[in-house]
């Protein structure tokens, strides 16, 4: 990137962290603040870089659940066109969203699982704890996407 020191930048899990949201994905890619270069060709690149990160993700998430024998939501982003860079954006949004739906479905199996492992072997106030964390409302997978395929 051109201009002077090092911009400010911002991580796509800080922005669904910080609207309340169950962001169970980390990310490595970060974007400027500055809104005069979001159209800019580093952001397209690191946009284009995202994608594929996210799409290589989501395949292994895919044979997760399946292997697992789970619900998978509807994959739609794959589908959406990317030619530009707003339509790139818009598939961008879908796939994170896609992607965080399939690591929380997996991580509330695989709490389920510890917490029936817990019960065979007396640990019952360690399986209370893990239940109640699978009912909190905010880690609930199913609220949107609940299509599946």
């Amino acid at each position: 990137m051109s201009g002077s020191g090092n911009p400010q930048l911002y991580r796509p899990h800080d922005v669904f962290t910080a609207m309340g949201r169950c962001w169970v994905l980390e990310d490595e890619f970060n974007y400027p603040i500055n809104p005069n270069l979001r159209n800019s060709a580093y952001v397209h690149n690191t946009m284009r870089q995202e994608w594929a990160w996210l799409f290589r993700e989501q395949q292994m998430f895919y044979d997760e659940l399946v292997g697992f024998k789970l619900p998978v939501p509807r994959r739609l982003a794959s589908q959406m066109p990317r030619d530009s860079i707003d339509e790139l954006r818009k598939a961008l949004n879908r796939i994170r969203e896609e992607n965080n739906r399939m690591k929380i479905r997996l991580n509330r199996y695989r709490t389920q699982v510890e917490i029936r492992e817990s019960v065979q072997e007396g640990w019952y106030e360690h399986a209370q704890f893990m239940q109640s964390l699978l009912a909190d409302p905010i880690y609930q997978s199913d609220v949107e996407m609940s299509d599946e395929e």
